[in-house]
């Protein structure tokens, strides 16, 4: 208890002060410390770990009574500590400081707690140690843990701490390698608890202190201890030295004696001897993970007050009948994990108040004839255990539990006794048979285990007729043959598993033969035989199946219909919606493509324009025109409309050939077609296309064939004389035929027809 004290007494402390109620984001003001900090309701706790600061934040208060900077960048003892006089504990920890000034801790009167671990400090006046903690009248804890003092020595005629008020100094994992010179607790009147844990410490030497109560020096490297060293710790009661490898406590250092000294812990050590007739007054002893080989006469005989010894992993090979005399308040004894072959059968008698002993892992191969008045719990368990006598268990006239598993039993032998037994554990053994008189002469048992054993043929409830108080019976991980057309099966069954008195639980029970039920448990292979009716049902429960069964099935078919119905009725009213949608999208197209042709039809061109003039051999084939007429793009009014365009020549033939004709000779100049009056209009060039005569006959039944066709009628109707002059025409540039636009509403135009 006291090691946990203080080894967790810090952390626990900590802890305590962290689960206090906190502030949650939202309820702090952005302008205070809260904003930055963890904070407690009432802001007595401030919790600034972990926040990479340099010093003390703005914004404390003198209301703070526990704080915590630990784990920053803090490398100057910060000054303004000194304002919070209502402090009590103080966590600095895990920072960068190297110094502790001497008013560090000025105006801190009530301070109790004060944790400077795993900082920089390398040396003791570093921390002004005689001056900096007689402020701090109430400090109880510090914790200087993981530093690199590396020594504990005087201080040129100074102490090595003073403080009137420090009761728990740790410096666990700080490189102390000696204890010299004057006293380092000589400062510490009130010290009564001292950690040196991992340190690489070798003697303890100069320790002296009247009110020292524990001391630690775990995972250290001594290897002896002076035989007055612990006369100068005259109140030192809980000593703890385990792990230290080196550490002998041989016959010559017998004298080694502490009168005070309740608690001793010499684990994992290289003790070869007990040798604990130097501490009268010892209560328990930790002496596990040693080199000792036996155990002598009266080893224990100066120890009579001691309740609590373990003496387990070493390697003892053999006890005396006297080796425990005196212990007479001895309760707990641990001799397991030793190389014990037999143990005398009056050895437990020097204990009278003995009542737990663990000889588990020896090499013990009988159950002797122990005899004990005291002993409650014995545990054999994990040794050579082949043969148990019938008498074995009446010496022990107070056993309640009996521990003998994981031993090399292959029988329980009839009629073994034991008025007080009540825990019997056989688990893991050979036993492969049991009778009505195995636990006859176990009134008391209320709890049995064989897991793991070799038992095939399932017991019998008459068994355990005499095992009135039996509670719990543990049958597992057995080879069970199930017979289960024998009604004994079914009434053991019935009787370990069933309420009120349920002693095992079913899933635990596997069939290991026959080979049709391997693997099942026995409910599962034995269920039909053991229920008749369920298998095979009567004709009124047949019926009555079948009629549900039919009705059902009719639903299931009615109501699959019903879906099968419903869904075709959707199909085709969806299959409707798409025919609908199909066809107007067709009258769309339609509509659309229609529309397309008379547009088409309006913007075809003039076949006129199609047809290229024709040549000259051509043109002096053609039959001549005995009178003249308008163009057919001039109608309207009749009267003549000059020519517009390029002006052309004529060759000399045509020129007298058309002087033979007509009796008169015309230019050029004089050739101009008459324009109606009254009509602005310009006519549109011809298209720079030529076609040949045997293209004609085709034009001719084209659109715009009927189109002039229906324009000269109009012509001949309107229009008084149409005069035509035929040019000759050399050649011409090809060149785009542009209609003509005229202004004039009154004149029809080719896309009127």
């Amino acid at each position: 208890m006291i090691r946990l004290l203080v080894v967790f007494g810090p952390l626990v402390l900590w802890s305590f002060l962290a689960s206090g109620e906190m502030l949650d984001f939202d309820d702090r003001n952005t302008s205070d410390l809260c904003y930055l900090c963890a904070c407690s309701l009432d802001k007595t706790y401030v919790d600034c770990s972990r926040r990479g600061l340099t010093d003390i934040p703005e914004g404390l208060g003198s209301e703070v009574k526990k704080l915590n900077i630990s784990y920053n960048e803090i490398s100057i003892f910060p000054p303004s500590i000194n304002r919070f006089y209502n402090l009590n504990a103080l966590d600095i920890r895990g920072n960068r400081l190297t110094e502790l000034p001497a008013n560090a801790l000025q105006n801190l009167t009530t301070l109790e707690v004060l944790n400077l671990s795993k900082n920089y400090f390398e040396t003791w006046l570093n921390l002004n140690p005689n001056e900096v903690f007689e402020p701090a009248t109430h400090l109880k804890t510090l914790d200087l843990s993981h530093n690199k003092f590396k020594t504990m020595g005087n201080l040129a005629n100074q102490e090595l701490l003073i403080s009137s008020s420090l009761e728990i100094l740790i410096l666990d994992h700080c490189q102390i390698d000696s204890i010299h010179g004057r006293s380092p607790l000589s400062g510490l009147i009130n010290i009564r608890i001292l950690s040196l844990n991992h340190n690489p410490l070798q003697r303890i030497h100069s320790l002296i202190s009247p009110t020292l109560n524990s001391l630690f020096v775990n995972n250290c490297e001594l290897s002896n201890i002076n035989r007055n060293e612990l006369t100068y710790l005259p109140s030192l009661v809980y000593l703890q030295m385990s792990h230290n490898y080196r550490l002998e406590l041989s016959s010559s250092t017998y004298n080694l004696y502490s009168e005070s000294l309740k608690f001793l812990d010499i684990s994992y050590c290289n003790v070869l001897q007990p040798n604990l007739q130097g501490f009268p007054n010892l209560r328990k002893a930790v002496l596990n993970h040693n080199m000792v080989r036996f155990l002598g006469s009266n080893e224990f005989a100066n120890n009579t007050k001691l309740e609590y010894l373990d003496l387990s992993y070493n390697n003892i090979g053999s006890l005396r009948s006297d080796t425990f005399r005196g212990l007479s308040k001895l309760k707990y004894l641990d001799l397991s994990w030793n190389e014990i072959a037999v143990m005398p059968e009056d050895s437990l008698l020097q204990m009278p108040s003995l009542t737990n002993l663990k000889l588990a892992r020896n090499y013990l191969t009988r159950v002797g004839h122990l005899k004990s008045m005291s002993i409650t719990v014995l545990d054999i368990s994990s040794c050579e255990i082949s043969a148990i006598g019938k008498d074995s268990l009446e010496g022990l006239q107070s056993l309640v539990d009996l521990d003998l598993s994981r031993n090399l039993l292959s029988y329980i032998p009839e009629s073994i006794s034991s008025n007080t037994l009540r825990y019997l554990n056989l688990n893991y053994n050979r036993i492969s048979t049991v009778n009505n008189f195995t636990f006859f002469m176990l009134p008391r048992l209320t709890g049995l285990a064989v897991i793991g054993n070799r038992f095939t043929t399932i017991w019998k409830r008459s068994f355990f007729d005499s095992n009135v108080y039996l509670e719990r019976l543990d049958l597992g991980d057995n080879m069970w043959r199930c017979d289960c057309a024998d009604d004994g099966m079914f009434d053991f069954y019935d009787f370990i598993t069933l309420e009120p008195n349920k002693k095992e639980e079913s899933y635990n029970l596997i069939c290991n033969s026959p080979a049709n039920v391997i693997g099942q448990t026995w409910l599962e292979a034995c269920y039909f035989i053991w229920n008749p009716s369920e298998k095979n049902p009567n004709i009124d429960s047949l019926i009555w199946f079948i009629i549900v069964m039919i009705i059902t099935l009719s639903l299931c078919i009615l109501l699959v219909n019903t879906i099968r119905r419903s869904m075709k009725r959707r199909l085709r009213n969806i299959q409707a919606e798409r025919e609908r949608q199909v066809e107007e999208a067709r009258d769309r197209l339609r509509q659309l493509r229609i529309r397309a042709e008379q547009e088409a039809l309006c913007n075809t061109p003039d076949p006129r324009d199609l047809i290229a003039p024709p040549s000259y051999d051509e043109a002096l084939s053609m039959p001549k025109l005995n009178t003249s007429c308008h163009s057919l793009n001039e109608t309207g009014t009749g009267k003549t409309r000059r020519k517009r365009g390029r002006r052309k020549t004529k060759s000399s033939g045509d020129l007298l050939e058309e002087t033979e004709r007509n009796g008169n000779v015309r230019t050029y100049d004089d050739m101009e077609l008459a324009e109606p009056s009254g009509v602005d209009r310009q006519r549109r060039p011809r298209r720079n296309r030529r076609y040949g005569s045997h293209e004609i006959a085709e034009l001719d039944t084209s659109p715009g064939a009927r189109r002039r066709q229906i324009i000269s009628e109009y012509v001949d109707d309107n229009v008084d004389s149409i005069v035509v002059e035929v040019e000759a025409e050399l050649e011409r540039p090809s060149r785009r035929t542009e209609r003509s636009i005229s202004t004039d509403d009154n004149l029809r135009h080719e896309s009127d027809f």
